[in-house]
């Protein structure tokens, strides 16, 4: 029997994350470009969500914790790409700026 979180969280391809200092958003999409799932969990609970997928590309904007979250997530097998922001920002321009939002840019 597949847990709560697991039957929450489709297959993705792409995961989009948005680090912040305790809370992490994610947004994974599947192979056809829709939403997946999207999650919040804590810093802490990172290593533990991404066990539990398999492996796939992971998106993040950088910042100054991007690549402490790139080393574990390469050492769990994942493929972690950090984007300059520079490149991120225009995808905000038509968003309200939550979270979440952000995440999928």
């Amino acid at each position: 029997m597949k847990s709560r979180m697991e039957s929450k969280m489709s297959s993705p391809v792409v995961i989009g994350i948005d680090i912040g200092k305790e809370v992490f958003h994610l947004v994974g999409l599947a192979a056809d470009g829709k939403i997946a799932f999207r999650r919040r969990i804590r810093r802490l609970g990172l290593k533990d969500a991404f066990e539990k997928l398999p492996p796939c590309i992971v998106a993040m904007e950088a910042c100054l914790s991007a690549h402490f979250v790139s080393r574990t997530l390469r050492a769990l097998g994942h493929e972690p790409r950090i984007v300059p922001a520079i490149y991120v920002k225009p995808f905000l321009v038509n968003c309200v700026g939550t979270k979440s939002t952000s995440a999928r840019a």
